[in-house]
């Protein structure tokens, strides 16, 4: 990526900040804070000013990462996250910036990702102090509430009042967006107190530790252990466990050795190997008559139920760092059991329980019972694959077949839209990003760069629909792929029309008129699209343009030689049914 801003050797004995933007900035980079994601305005000439003299002040900042538009920032951000666990600073331009960054802060807060998000403050005086308002923006953009547009988003909201206690504010903003359950939270900046000139001060913020994840009750493990041994057909049912790779092992083993079926369901990161002998697809629909027990895990929403609902006597279980999903305004779904815990603290002690009282026949029964489903699962897809091999079209299936034949496993896929893990097997921790139940678009794309920034030595491959690639403001997305040094292959699925809407509206009307046709269904039709590959081109990039079966698996093949050998971003516009 871009060369880093970094002081000058020697250029000062002892690092000292002269302002309280410098002071905000070091301690920033001595709490962890890597990057600073940021789309400046007039609010942002305190931190320029300060970046500009850090050849003379000597202090350590975070690497500005500069976006052309705020959800580019804001998911460049949340894409760095999701790969390293690490939560980034974001900063935007005052009350305009914030309503253009409020539909990446809404993915982030549904994702669980902490992140701090700050935005500039109009100036608080019209005259005086330096800092003041300077221009005729300052009094059209002053809000009376400017942090209530992202309050019922964030987990903590506050502005910083003065250079006093700077360290106090940070500490406590990033306290709360990295305590579980994890989100962002929302700190407004004041130019003039950002500008604020200080006695020459050595910067030195105390390292902050972070809160402990929850661990079960050991009377609530005791439970869950009594409710999977009197279980005859138990399912684990996950959409975010894999949000830490580390629980992606345990899970996989503990459900293989105990018996229990999984199901990833609508799944935003890869929470078991697509390959284990368990798993039962995306879909819990097709175990629902079968399934006694279902335990859901980080799963916000398991089950659809205007589509189905769990068999009448099945118990129900939800463990979650917030299995209640506060945040959501209407959840319902019925439960036996609520568990308060991170998935890394629920295996071990769960697996003690159940070595406890477990007896082998009823193990021997719900494998038994998982083995026909999965097998059930198999045929299916099996069934699904054949008729599209007998005749390859250029839709998603084919889509996702070619891409599962082509990619090696050593690729980040960042998804926002087409992917189906039914036929694309996600195998690896930490190897799928999709976005959240939100799904604001625009999220892919940016999402994807910064996992690039994360994963510098990896591959990323990012899927996506023409509409949500228009929604991310392509033209700034491939400028900033340019700018950072971040190549990545970006995958389009170009079917002229928004699929979901088509897809809602024929599911609502199913004997409707949409549902009779013509196709697009009314209200998603987008010809004439652009010509999708002029956008990477402009920005240096590479474009191949698809339209038969036969010549995808080639153009991905093709696609990943380039941004490997000769770092350049590739863009294939796969023109589909």
């Amino acid at each position: 990526m871009a060369q880093s801003l970094s002081a000058a050797p020697g250029t000062a004995s002892e690092p000292l900040s002269e302002t309280v933007a410098e002071t905000f900035l070091a301690l920033l980079k001595q709490k962890g804070i890597d990057y600073l994601f940021i789309n400046s305005g007039t609010d942002a000439a305190p931190m320029a000013e300060a970046y500009a003299r850090q050849h003379l002040s000597g202090l350590e900042f975070p690497q500005p990462v500069i976006g052309t538009h705020e959800n580019l920032v804001v998911s460049m951000a949340h894409g760095y996250t999701m790969v390293t666990g690490k939560a980034q600073a974001v900063m935007v331009h005052v009350t305009v910036g914030a309503a253009n960054a409020l539909c990446g802060v809404m993915n982030a807060a549904r994702d669980e990702v902490p992140m701090l998000f700050m935005a500039g403050r109009t100036p608080l005086y019209e005259k005086g102090p330096l800092g003041a308002r300077s221009g005729a923006i300052h009094w059209g953009q002053e809000m009376y509430d400017q942090a209530g547009m992202m309050r019922e988003l964030v987990k903590w909201d506050y502005e910083l009042r003065g250079g006093i206690n700077v360290e106090e504010v940070l500490d406590r903003g990033l306290a709360m967006a990295r305590a579980q359950p994890a989100g962002p939270v929302y700190l407004t900046l004041p130019r003039e107190v950002l500008a604020e000139e200080i006695d020459a001060t050595p910067v030195a913020g105390t390292p902050q530790e972070a809160c402990s994840a929850p661990a079960p009750a050991p009377d609530s493990v005791a439970r869950l252990a009594s409710l999977i041994e009197d279980a005859r057909c138990p399912v684990l049912v996950t959409s975010a466990s894999g949000r830490d790779p580390s629980t992606v092992a345990p899970l996989a083993a503990f459900c293989e050795r105990f018996g229990i079926g999984i199901v990833e369901s609508k799944s935003r990161y890869v929470c078991a190997p697509s390959d284990h002998p368990n798993h039962l697809g995306q879909n819990v629909h097709t175990c629902l008559e079968e399934a006694d027990l279902l335990i859901c895990l980080e799963s916000d929403v398991p089950w659809l139920p205007q589509t189905r609902e769990p068999k009448a006597g099945a118990r129900i279980v939800h463990i979650g760092t917030d299995p209640l999903f506060g945040n959501l305004p209407l959840r319902s779904f019925r439960g036996d059991l609520f568990i308060t815990s991170s998935a890394a603290n629920l295996f071990e002690p769960l697996t003690r329980a159940l070595d406890s009282i477990e007896s082998e026949t009823a193990t021997q029964q719900r494998k038994a019972a998982i083995a026909r489903l999965a097998a059930a699962r198999r045929a299916r897809l099996e069934k699904r694959l054949s008729a599209l091999l007998a005749a390859p079209r250029m839709n998603k299936d084919w889509l996702n077949y070619c891409l599962d034949q082509v990619l090696g496993g050593d690729e980040i896929v960042v998804n926002e839209y087409w992917v189906d893990r039914e036929i694309f097997n996600a195998r690896g921790p930490g190897s799928f990003f999709m976005h959240s139940t939100a799904a604001g678009l625009g999220w892919g794309m940016p999402a994807a760069i910064g996992a690039a920034l994360a994963a510098p030595d990896k591959t990323i491959v990012c899927t996506l629909g023409d509409g949500s690639y228009m929604f991310a403001n392509p033209a700034a997305c491939h400028q900033a792929i340019a700018m950072h040094e971040v190549p990545l292959l970006t995958i389009l699925c170009n079917n002229a029309r928004w699929g979901a809407v088509q897809a809602s509206t024929i599911g609502v009307y199913p004997q409707g008129h949409a549902a009779k046709g013509p196709k697009p269904a009314p209200l998603s039709d987008l010809r004439p699209v652009p010509d999708f590959e002029k956008y990477c081109e402009a920005s240096g990039g590479h474009a191949i343009r698809v339209e038969k079966p036969e010549d995808l698996q080639g153009a991905i093949a093709e696609g990943l030689r380039i941004v490997r050998e000769e770092r350049r971003q590739v863009l294939l516009n796969v023109i589909c049914e």
